[in-house]
């Protein structure tokens, strides 16, 4: 069907109505399928179902209406209890859901339905509601490399073929299992040279825009998370629950749709080959093993490598190769368990699956069922009795409009709403007769709705077109009641009742014509339905050769057999210059980021905003009576105070809701690290459990997305150099399992994010030769430093104190890289640590990088402003009260001895006359470490918009400033940097700074 043809504001509601009645579906499909006699939950699925069926037969989506027609029907049969619940019919709907989804897609992106297949879904709903066996393709009857394609739009519009089956779980239950079995004692081996050859070229995938790709991958991302989680409690509870079970199905069950519709190949085919795996885990044929869960986490990795792989810009996929995990998955589901890794599935034996062979069965080919029949005249043309009764059904309702609209036209022949619902009328007629290959009627209700269209554009006068309307809407009426009793009489499609009656005879060979593994020979990694999707034997138009079951002799499986497997590599650079082609010149167009916003807050921002008005407003008028002189200066001054201050807290409630909207919890950063902590763990040896803590914290978005990484190398530090061996902490009197705390928490105007483990510390003095062993500083440098001071050497660029270099990490090696990114991010890193107890490492981030309170200060003359997170208070000290210890000024102050330094000298700025007996005094907290600068004076505290310096400053020593915020005067004033100022006044740590 045709956006073009259709009311754009009823299509957009009809794509949102459908989405909303799907996403109430399927949750509750998955929760019927735990509680199956849970009649509400019936109902909460059948009411939405019902809906999306209406709805689409009112706009003439014919393929949607009949797919929901059809799981209506069993809804319908479920509700009656005339049929139980059971696996098979939740896959059976979770497949229609699928298709639908695609569709509605479909609808979104090109204004048409697509070519989807839903003949294979609408003949298992037809075996089950007769009761009889489901169509069950043979686990051999698809050769072991051929992935067919999904039912999902491929990209660019690619129509996948014949798919199988969107839908996962359709391995053959009930009466089919004794099938598997008997292959299993045959034990077919899956090889990597059997699966269709891997392409490294990259290739368009199907967008309706960047915001479409982005929503796509930001999606992914999250299940990928969830996936993650899922997978390590599944591991940590055994066989696990069966929630835990479906969770993780659902999960790569959406990864799969969501793939299909941008028409991912790989990531398609990966998905639903784990998909299918885990379809027999849920229906009890396997066990949830520890081996199991290292295979899906490796998909898991793939699938993010595989995201991590699109341009996001030109929507352009870079593919890799699938190929190993997709035989390891394919010969797991094969076998009825995973096989050891170390163990490849690569025997001997000649018993790859068998290609199809052209068997001399053709007759299906005439007697397409699905949509085929779009041109075909309906006297010959075979129909499914429900398609006729639902096209039968929605033209009698379109006549009724078309006749209501052309009598009130006779009345308002400018009546908009008239006009428009004849308009939508004809439209109608014209796709449901395109749908039922009824070409004439279709042409002629192209012909008037395009009338119509063009009288409304134009604004032509209707009462002058009502006559020649009427006359062309009288014989679309007259063909459409020449056309009902041939469709009536018109011979009943056999697809729906083929692959029910497949069991019948010697059918193997002839049942499982798995059409989709034919006709995407050059699309090679649309892997999809697996063998246990539909045999579809009718839905061929193309007759399908039916694999012969078990022709020994024919390891002739994939046509292009071994010469592929050598582009084993992951050529990335093969695809980029074709992402470049497609992309065109370095005007690469600017991926943007997005963030979920509660609308409340959206609301409050609005209301802000009409605040703002009307105090712009009440500027103006006092601007005005100020330049007519109509007001005196003291009442005038009043006013302007009023609004000043008006203004003050509009514009703080604005500021303090948009970071609101920016903040996002550190969960979504947290939530990747349990599973690195357990990778690590077996990689090392090691016994390491994780604990995090404050997950709920939240921080501004554009920090949350790149603390990742300095977080990996930390977490990684304190697994493989922190956490002892098992056998070392039982000597030392520790616990055998390390435990690694990772913890977030407020602290002033910034969060604190801590990575602590119980390992062995850093041993101070082991720094210090390391240090002077590597020439990073002299033995007196070295000797100088204190405790603290000498563990600080860890994030000096190229030290590492490791005896033995890891795959897994160094310690010290690239800490400086970490300490260097989270000061880009105006934060600093700390460490701390005991020998024998543990180490921690402190990040302190600010909420936000736009916004913060600063104290502003004069230095020789000069204005600067301090952070206020980093002063911890500000004071007045006679000048006499300074003694010098270690050749530096100090004071005591309430009991501590604090070091005292002049920001000038720091600074390399002239210093002030020292007539002063009282000098002001800024005293800088940088983690535990507190030191005391003076200044000339100090000034109030402000708020101040953070600015970088630009690239143009770089050639010139910039230590100590972190940026520059623009006063209200107009002008400049450098923001200082406290870590580094800390650093810079320590003789022996500047050339760490």
């Amino acid at each position: 069907m045709s956006q073009d043809f259709m009311d754009p504001e009823l299509f957009a509601d009809f794509i949102v109505e459908a989405r909303e009645h799907l996403e109430t579906i399927e949750p509750n499909l998955l929760e019927l399928e735990r509680n199956p006699g849970n009649l509400s939950l019936l109902n909460d699925i059948f009411r939405p179902m019902h809906s999306l069926k209406g709805a689409s037969g009112f706009l003439g989506l014919n393929a949607i209406n009949g797919l929901a027609h059809k799981a209506e029907n069993i809804l319908d049969e479920l509700r009656k209890g005339n049929i139980p619940v059971t696996p098979e019919i939740m896959d059976v709907i979770l497949s229609a859901t699928d298709i639908l989804r695609t569709m509605i897609e479909n609808l979104e992106q090109t204004g048409a339905e697509g070519d989807v297949e839903t003949a294979p879904t609408i003949a298992r709903i037809a075996a089950l509601l007769e009761g009889g066996p489901l169509p069950t393709p043979e686990t051999p009857s698809v050769p072991a490399g051929d992935f067919p394609a999904e039912d999902a739009p491929a990209p660019g519009g690619v129509a996948a073929p014949p798919a199988p089956e969107p839908e996962p779980a359709l391995e053959p239950e009930s009466e089919a299992a004794p099938a598997p079995p008997a292959a299993m004692p045959a034990k077919t081996v899956i090889r990597i040279e059997d699966l269709p050859p891997f392409v490294p070229d990259a290739y368009q995938l199907t967008s309706i825009g960047e915001g479409h790709m982005a929503d796509f991958m930001e999606e992914a991302r999250e299940i990928i998370e969830r996936l993650n989680a899922a997978l390590l409690e599944l591991e940590a509870t055994g066989d696990g629950p069966n929630e835990s079970i479906n969770d993780i199905f659902r999960y790569f069950h959406n990864l799969k749709g969501n793939s299909g519709i941008i028409g991912h190949k790989e990531l398609n085919g990966l998905t639903h080959e784990a998909e299918t795996l885990l379809n027999r885990v849920r229906k009890g044929e396997m066990i949830a093993t520890p081996a199991m869960v290292d295979l899906l986490l490796a998909v898991v990795d793939q699938v993010e490598a595989l995201i991590s792989a699109i341009d996001v810009g030109t929507s352009v996929a870079t593919p890799l190769d699938i190929r190993p995990l997709v035989a390891r998955l394919k010969q797991a589901s094969e076998d009825g368990y995973v096989a050891d890794p170390d163990a490849p599935a690569q025997p001997e034996e000649l018993e790859p699956e068998p290609e199809p062979e052209p068997a001399p069965e053709p007759e299906p080919a005439p007697a397409p069922v699905p949509q085929p029949a779009k041109d075909a005249p309906a006297s010959n043309t075979a129909y499914d009795p429900e398609d006729v009764a639902v096209f039968e059904s929605t033209i009698e309702q379109q006549i009724t409009y078309m006749t209501q609209a052309l009598a009130g036209l006779a009345d308002d022949p400018q009546s908009k709403e008239m006009i428009d619902g004849l308009y939508r009328a004809l439209v109608t007629i014209q796709n449901s007769s395109g749908y039922m290959g009824l070409s004439d009627l279709k042409t002629l209700a192209e012909r008037t709705a395009g009338l119509v269209d063009q009288g409304r554009k134009q604004d032509l006068p209707f009462d002058l077109l009502l006559d020649m309307l009427r006359q062309e809407c009288s014989i679309l009426a007259d063909m459409i009641a020449a056309a009902l009793p041939k469709l009536r009489a018109a011979p009943a499609a056999p697809a729906p009742a083929a692959p029910v009656a497949e069991p019948a005879a010697q059918a193997q060979p002839a049942e499982a014509p798995e059409p989709a593994a034919q006709p995407e020979p050059d699309i090679v990694a649309a892997p999809q339905p697996e063998p246990e999707p539909v045999p579809e034997p009718a839905l061929a138009p193309k007759p399908e050769p039916a694999p012969a079951p078990k022709p020994t002799p024919a390891p002739t499986p994939a046509p292009k057999p071994a010469p592929k497997p050598a582009p084993a590599p992951k050529p990335a650079p093969a695809p980029k210059p074709e992402a470049q082609a497609a992309q065109g010149e370095a005007g690469k167009p600017k991926v943007s980021s997005t963030i979920r916003v509660d609308h409340e807050k959206l609301d409050h921002l609005m209301n802000l905003i009409g605040e703002l008005i009307i105090n712009r407003n009440r500027f103006a008028m006092l601007a005005r009576a100020l330049e007519e002189g109509k007001t005196e200066g003291a009442h005038i001054g009043q006013q302007l105070t009023e609004t000043t201050y008006a203004m003050a807290r509009i514009s703080d409630d604005l500021q303090d809701t948009i970071m609101k909207v920016r903040m996002v919890p550190v969960s979504t950063v947290f939530s990747r690290f349990p599973r690195l902590v357990r990778d690590l763990s077996r990689k090392s040896g090691k016994e390491v459990n994780l604990v995090t803590e404050g997950e709920e914290t939240e921080l501004d978005k554009s920090v949350v997305e790149v603390i990742g990484d300095p977080l990996v190398h930390l977490i990684r530090n304190s697994v493989d150099h922190g956490i002892e061996t098992e056998a070392e902490r039982i000597a030392a009197g520790k616990p055998p399992v390390g435990r690694v705390w990772l913890r977030a928490y407020h602290r002033g105007n910034s969060v604190a994010i801590e990575i602590e483990d119980d390992g062995k510390g850093i041993d101070p003095a082991k720094m210090r030769e390391v240090a002077v062993r590597k020439n990073l500083m002299s033995p007196e440098e070295a000797k100088a430093l204190d405790d603290r001071d000498a563990i600080d050497i860890i994030f000096m660029p190229g030290f590492s104190s490791a005896e033995t270099i890891t795959d897994i990490s160094g310690r010290g090696v690239g800490m400086d890289v970490v300490r260097t990114n989270i000061k880009n991010l105006k934060g600093t890193v700390n460490v701390t640590s005991e020998v024998g107890k543990g180490t921690k490492f402190t990040l302190a981030l600010p909420l936000t990088l736009a916004i913060i309170d600063a104290l502003m200060v004069v230095v020789a003359g000069q204005t600067y402003a301090l952070p206020l997170d980093s002063v911890s208070e500000t004071t007045k000290i006679e000048v006499k009260r300074m003694t010098e210890v270690n050749k530096r000024k100090a004071v005591t102050l309430r009991g501590e001895v604090l070091g005292i330094v002049e920001l000038a000298e720091i600074l390399e700025l002239p210093r002030a006359e020292e007539s002063q007996e009282i000098v002001p005094i800024v005293i800088l907290q940088d983690n535990e470490r507190r030191l005391g600068l003076i200044v000339d004076r100090l000034l109030e505290r402000q708020e101040i918009v953070i600015k970088p310096l630009g690239t143009y400053l770089s050639e010139f020593d910039m230590r100590g400033i972190s940026g520059a915020t623009i006063m209200g005067d107009g002008s400049v004033v450098l923001i200082l940097d406290p870590h580094e100022i800390y650093m810079m006044s320590t003789p022996g740590s500047r050339s760490k700074g």
